[in-house]
């Protein structure tokens, strides 16, 4: 009897041990298949550097530099807390940081999560020694992103940063992945889909600790392509070190192809706050601080010019025939027009004033007298000519336009008519009149290549592809309203009482024009533009020195060094 149950008993265990192994191994084959290659196999990506970011000496301003990075693969975690508190401990962090970043990377158990990047050589060395302790830990070799130039190029390099949600919805069609970086400002972003590259990967057969066997396949990633600029590391470096302490803008450009040479905004950032983690209070003090930091004021602000504008003004009335070289005005420290009185900076006059005379010595009321002669219409189609209130295109992003007012603009915007009061004060670039500081260095730059506007440039290469620069635009100037607003321009830089006789230097001849714009409740913006040298220019500059006073000072000197540096580097030769 007892062996009959004891029988009966062990036949029930048997039919579930069969029913157990048919479940696993027939109906569940294919599931724990799954699984069992999972926990066998591995993906690991691999990761295109982004190009290289080269100056047109061939040195080296952003580059991809290599990074060692902890990562964990969910689906081989075993002890979870464990890993959490030897990853605390590794990486210098609490607890409860490393545990969320950890759940972050739950939607993709089976790829490596990255929880910090660029952990450095000793904790990498640290990482690798208890890997085997921990299943689900990887180290992962990538690459991160380095501004061999820091503040002093922040707004032409840009910075990068990880795609959001919308974005990424976006990019995705182009390869773009969740963990892909993107260009967010200046070239990063212009040359973004160029400098991405497209990322490889490896599969790899893993033993029961998560350590590397053999290789089953591979992928080769394809590095970004470079882009090569035709900035020069040497100047830019000179510019931030000369100005880096001012609010404004400077640029230096060649006048006979566009090719910008140098382009500072102040203040400025440096880019790897943005991709740093242990730089994130500085990346804080940047967004929060107040002042617009990441603003490019070289291409993105618009400030009244001051009297730099009076290059145009004389222009337009030597082509309308209204002055020529031999025109006397008599400058009495002021003109009245209607019932108000439009004073010359010059309180006491400068007395009897020729073209050459009025640029050098800037007197208001001899352009007050010009720009009256030719009308605001005049006036507005001379600007128009020379560039201003449109873009230039510069391959940078974010550029904005100036406003170039006329009669039918104050009446939308204001509801009021143009009186000739408004028009004087055009003539001596103020009032309605914004410009940007790029289109101010393009506009003056037509008087150093013979009466051309040129369309400014700093990409001139990306891979193998070489960029021609776009053919120059005749502005339509007769040969002797260059020539003589040229004269005028060497005057106000190399005699004696000359307005930018702070830019001038023993070893070349400088060119150029002083503006000081005054700001309705603010401190008035200092305005210099200027060439060199005067035969054959080889290098035109633009100094804003925003809030900074009369352009003469500080501007003047500031671009006088500039030229002097650009001779050191060869650059005017």
């Amino acid at each position: 009897m007892r062996l009959k149950i004891f029988s009966r008993i062990l036949l029930v265990f048997l039919v579930f041990l069969v029913s157990g192994l048919f479940h696993t191994q027939i109906l569940q084959h294919r599931a724990y298949k799954i699984m069992s290659e999972k926990n066998r196999l591995r993906v690991l990506p691999l990761l295109a550097p982004r190009g290289t970011i080269i100056d047109r000496t061939g040195k080296i301003i952003a580059k991809d530099i290599l990074s060692f990075d902890a990562a964990v693969i969910h689906s081989e975690i075993r002890d979870r807390e464990k890993l959490v508190q030897a990853l605390a401990e590794l990486l210098d962090s609490t607890t409860d940081e490393v545990r969320m970043t950890i759940a972050k990377g739950r939607t993709m158990p089976y790829v490596p999560y990255v929880i910090r990047k660029d952990i450095g050589m000793q904790a990498a060395i640290q990482l690798e020694e208890i890997i085997t302790d921990h299943p689900g830990l990887i180290l992962q070799v990538s690459t991160r992103r380095k501004y061999f130039l820091g503040k002093a190029a922040g707004h032409i390099t840009g910075y990068i940063g990880l795609p959001t949600q919308k974005e990424l919805e976006k990019l995705k069609p182009y390869g773009y992945e969740i963990s892909d970086y993107i260009g967010r400002s200046g070239v990063e972003s212009v040359c973004d889909t160029y400098l991405k590259g497209e990322d490889g990967g490896k599969d790899v057969e893993v033993d029961h600790r998560g350590r590397e066997v053999s290789v089953l396949g591979y992928k080769e990633p394809v590095p970004g392509k470079n882009v090569y600029l035709t900035i020069d590391s040497d100047l830019q470096e000179y510019v931030s070190e000369i100005f880096s302490d001012r609010r404004g803008a400077v640029i230096a450009m060649d006048p006979g192809t566009g090719e910008i040479r140098a382009l500072f905004s102040s203040p400025s950032y440096d880019p790897e706050i943005f991709i740093d983690r242990k730089r994130q209070k500085e990346r804080v003090e940047v967004m929060c601080s107040g002042v617009p930091v990441l603003l490019d004021r070289a291409v993105a602000a618009k400030y009244p010019p001051g009297s730099v504008f009076k290059l145009v003004v004389a222009s337009g009335a030597l082509e309308e025939g209204k002055i020529n070289a031999r025109t006397e005005v008599v400058c009495t420290g002021g003109i009245t027009i209607g019932r108000r009185v439009f004073g010359c900076w010059e309180k006491a006059g400068h007395g009897v004033q020729v073209l050459s005379d009025a640029l050098k010595n800037s007197c208001d009321v001899f352009f007050y007298r010009a720009g009256l002669a030719i009308d605001v219409e005049g006036i507005a189609q001379y600007a128009s000519k020379f560039g201003l209130g449109n873009i230039t295109n510069i391959d940078l992003p974010g550029e904005v336009k100036g406003v170039v007012p006329d009669r039918q603009m104050k009446m939308l915007q204001k509801k009021e008519n143009w009186y000739p009061g408004d028009t004087a004060n055009f003539s001596i670039g103020q009032g309605f009149l914004l410009a940007t500081p790029i289109e101010v260095l393009r506009m003056a730059s037509v008087f150093a290549n013979n009466g051309n506007l040129v369309k400014p440039f700093m990409i001139r290469q990306i891979g193998d592809l070489k960029i021609c620069p776009s053919e120059p635009i005749s502005v339509g100037l007769g040969a002797n309203t260059v020539d003589l607003v040229r004269e005028g321009m060497r005057r106000c830089v190399n005699e004696q009482g000359g307005t930018g006789n702070n830019a001038a230097s023993p070893d070349f001849v400088v060119a150029g024009k002083t503006g000081t714009a005054q700001v309705s409740g603010g401190k008035t913006h200092g305005w210099f533009v200027a060439f060199a040298p005067f035969e054959k220019p080889k290098l035109s500059v633009v100094v804003l020195d925003e809030s900074g006073g009369l352009g003469g000072h500080y501007a003047a000197e500031i671009a006088g060094k500039v030229f002097k540096k650009a001779k050191e580097l060869g650059l005017l030769e």
